[in-house]
């Protein structure tokens, strides 16, 4: 009878559920097809056991914590399909019938984290399947389910179930990893192999078929209105919508295609954080060039090694203020470059492109937009930026796709939401300012906020923009934190990220001072790695166990899609999923709730 319930289950509910998670099944080779197998993977909502079920190519059992037998939404299910009750103060019990289930040959899934993620990233990797698999001898094969923290199932928006969904469809991505065998199976080699299935998953994503320019149209176009970028000046309070700032990138896209003023596709911007430099960035983007971010200074020692770093690019071209021409004479030498004044690259307000192109940002289809810049025939894997976070650091350049992908995968967990309104002057070409400060909001559906750079240090402008635009998230460097004065009593801030090296004591002190928690993040090769949040505390203690999110010596998790490791007490890294591993710094750890913690951050 259970054989026949089974069967309408599959007959009844796969279509439903491909209808709405179009789930794509990765590397269901790599399960064996007879014998006991132990499935570990990462626990993320209450239809982890459905998603699991339907992806697998075989029959599943399912080890649960007692308390899920209670949740009436999947308890018939997990009874259905023999799933094995656990009580954590009944441990030998738990074992001894899961040993046994894997001796009849079963497949078996058990959640190593022992407990749904709240932060959206794996936690820790209890020990206690090594015990199983030593007894029971089985291989143990590592699985990821990426996408599901966006339903309606997951802590998501800080509850489970009571909130709308986001779309119509979720789509998600499952992957599992070659079998590992039974005595090389512990908790820090399957906690590496579901990372480097997460980057596999990850980098499955459908949105990742059309490529970063067509994205950010279709972005751009939705919800036209709202504010993109708020700047704070003298002159008062600037806000541009989204199509205000679509509008303004296509013209300089438009002329910079019709008019180019270089001989090479890369084009430096000297130019303080803002608005204006966010939609240089997008507008050349969108005109086929490679925008490369330089550190923003007068001084001119910094200058000249700046100078040093892109002289071997092919930079001949920068884009910077006419106010700051005077203090950068001696970037390049001889007649190789030159500075273009920013205000002959972006079209006047009142002139005619403008007008139709603002006019077309608003009714003007997606679709019609791509197709008159021929958006839909760009490579995926061409240069799209290049980031210099200090004077005289090698350039880093991201290709279309990964500038996509990083961006995304900030948005992927529980650290940021897309709505969130983020507070961020850090300089574009330092990785958190180019996420925060433009892609995050451009691709997202928030917004970014900023004072202009002759009132960086006017605390109560911070306050009042803080204020206005219901900024959630702060975002800055030490320096940007300490400089704030009195305590910030604004309660829709939620916290702060801390970028670059800090010490554990002083920064408990300045969030003692600001009365504001702080998290922090660090950056590597041009992208935001690792993240860190308050702890994602719930009332429901006994069903949801408590989760670290954040360590003041910790620079956080890694976010999804990347996987790392230590090597010699060094931290390897890698990126992308075929991607090398990368020599990260050479004195860290990764403790076993999955935090990094780096001795020179």
């Amino acid at each position: 009878m259970k054989s026949l319930a089974r069967a309408f289950f599959r007959f009844a509910f796969a279509p439903l559920v491909w209808l709405i998670y179009r789930i794509r099944k990765i590397g269901r080779e790599n399960i064996p097809r007879h014998g006991g197998v132990l499935l570990l993977s990462n626990h993320v909502s209450y239809i982890d056991s459905f998603i699991l079920y339907l992806s697998c190519p075989r029959p599943v059992r399912f080890v649960v914590l007692e308390s899920y037998t209670r949740v009436k939404a999947i308890a018939w299910f997990l009874k259905l399909f023999g799933a094995i009750p656990i009580r954590p103060e009944k441990a030998k019990e738990a074992i001894v019938r899961t040993v046994a289930a894997l001796d009849e040959g079963d497949v078996v899934c058990l959640f190593p984290e022992g407990g749904l993620t709240r932060l959206g990233v794996t936690t820790e990797f209890k020990k206690g399947f090594e015990l199983i698999v030593r007894k029971a001898n089985c291989p143990v094969v590592p699985v990821y389910m990426d996408g599901l923290f966006e339903s309606i199932f997951s802590f998501e928006r800080g509850r489970y179930f009571k909130k709308r969904p986001q779309s119509l469809v979720c789509p998600l991505q499952v992957a599992f990893g070659p079998a590992i065998p039974a005595d090389e199976a512990t908790a820090e080699s399957v906690r590496l192999a579901v990372w480097e299935q997460s980057a596999i998953a990850f980098s499955q994503r459908r949105e990742f078929r059309t490529n970063l320019e067509v994205r950010t149209i279709r972005s751009l176009k939705r919800r036209r209105r709202s504010t993109l970028f708020a700047e704070y000046g003298r002159s008062g309070t600037r806000e541009w919508s989204r199509s205000q700032i679509l509008a303004v990138a296509i013209s300089i896209a438009r002329r910079w295609m019709n008019h180019p003023t270089e001989r090479g596709d890369r084009i430096g911007i000297l130019l303080p954080p803002g608005p204006m430099t966010s939609a240089l960035n997008l507008g050349l983007t969108l005109a086929g060039k490679v925008p490369v971010n330089l550190p923003f200074t007068i001084d001119q020692h910094e200058t000249e090694r700046i100078a040093a770093g892109v002289a071997p690019l092919g930079i001949r071209t920068v884009i910077t203020s006419r106010a700051f021409m005077p203090h950068l004479m001696d970037f390049w030498e001889g007649d190789e470059g030159g500075f273009i004044d920013m205000k002959s690259v972006v079209s006047p307000t009142g002139s005619l492109m403008t007008l139709f192109e603002r006019i077309r940002a608003v009714f003007e289809p997606s679709w019609m937009t791509c197709w008159r810049l021929d958006l839909h025939r760009r490579d995926p894997d061409r240069e799209a930026a290049g980031l210099m976070p200090e004077p005289g650091d090698t350039p880093v350049f991201l290709t279309s796709r990964d500038l996509l992908r990083d961006t995304r995968r900030v948005y992927a967990a529980n650290f940021v939401r897309q709505e969130d309104s983020v507070f961020t002057e850090d300089s574009p070409s330092r990785p958190e300012g180019f996420v925060f400060g433009c892609w995050g909001a451009i691709l997202g559906r928030g917004r970014a906020v900023s004072r202009s750079l002759s009132l960086r240090e006017d605390g109560e402008l911070l306050e009042r923009a803080l204020l206005e635009q219901i900024v959630t998230l702060l975002c800055g460097s030490e320096s940007f934190f300490e400089r704030i004065g009195p305590p910030l009593a604004v309660r829709s801030v939620k916290y702060g990220f801390v970028f670059g090296s800090k010490s554990p004591r002083s920064l408990r002190d300045l969030e003692k001072r600001l009365d504001l928690p702080l998290a922090r993040c660090w950056s590597f090769q041009g992208r935001i790695v690792t993240m860190s949040r308050t702890d994602p505390n719930i009332e429901d203690s006994e069903r949801h166990q408590g989760q670290k999110g954040r360590d003041f010596e910790s620079v956080g998790r890694l976010l999804p899609g990347y996987s790392g490791k230590i090597e010699n007490g060094a931290l390897k890294i890698r990126l992308s999923p075929d991607g090398p591993w990368l020599n990260g710094p050479e004195q860290a750890r990764i403790s076993a709730d999955g935090m990094l913690y780096l001795s020179e951050a």
